[in-house]
């Protein structure tokens, strides 16, 4: 049952026939109730979306803290998570015959502007993660893109580990961080995923790019 707030002439809350009225981030929204039967057998295609929707999600969530960062404000009125998944469900979560896989090729941790990033290295010894990367110094300069932070993520397969990493790390023109091994666990093959974000208030990042593998 819908609900209207300061009199007939006030915003409406509830159901009303096949519209829902709603309230988000202080924006009055509408969307229209599903065609759908609850109790009727799902198509293989609905049944397909719903378990890539789930396992892409359960991916994301532990992904959270990177993803705050690296999606934040990615598209207007959508929390970084919500355009993380977008993003995700269209570019980098793929199936076959054993099932739903993330391409970590596809994969973003941040997404903004192209990357200026030319190479990246890393090793891993005494329990700690090394990472080095080079940039292109003269479209750094035009950008004004140097003071930007360094967020790498080590992204275990999923249901296996737990990831790992750095949210805000060096500036970029440092061209390097290191990760100590306290979060990294033994045993484990982690995906390297490195990305920057500017931290003075002007929303900018840089998109991710995937670094490769190591195993502790």
């Amino acid at each position: 049952m819908g609900r209207t707030k300061k009199g007939a002439n006030g915003s409406v809350s509830g159901k009303v026939g096949p519209h829902v009225f709603y309230k988000w981030k202080d924006i009055e929204c509408v969307r229209t109730l599903p065609r759908v039967k609850k109790n009727r057998e799902l198509s293989n295609g609905e049944v397909e979306n719903r378990g890539r929707f789930g396992f892409t999600q359960r991916f994301l969530s532990l992904l959270k803290p990177f993803l705050r960062s690296g999606f934040h404000n990615y598209e207007e009125n959508r929390t970084a998570f919500n355009s993380a998944m977008s993003y995700t469900l269209l570019h980098a979560v793929s199936m076959d015959d054993d099932g739903l896989h993330i391409d970590h090729d596809s994969l973003r941790i941040c997404k903004g502007m192209e990357s200026l990033i030319t190479d990246v290295t890393f090793r891993y010894e005494n329990g700690i993660l090394h990472c080095q990367w080079e940039y292109d110094k003269d479209r750094v300069k035009k950008s004004e893109s140097g003071n930007f932070r360094s967020v790498i993520a080590l992204i275990p397969d999923l249901g296996k580990h737990w990831p790992a990493g750095q949210v805000i790390g060096n500036y970029l023109t440092d061209k390097a961080q290191s990760i100590t091994g306290k979060d990294i666990e033994k045993g484990a093959t982690y995906h390297v995923h490195i990305g920057f974000v500017s931290v003075d208030h002007s929303d900018r990042k840089m998109d991710s790019m995937y670094a490769g593998t190591f195993t502790t």
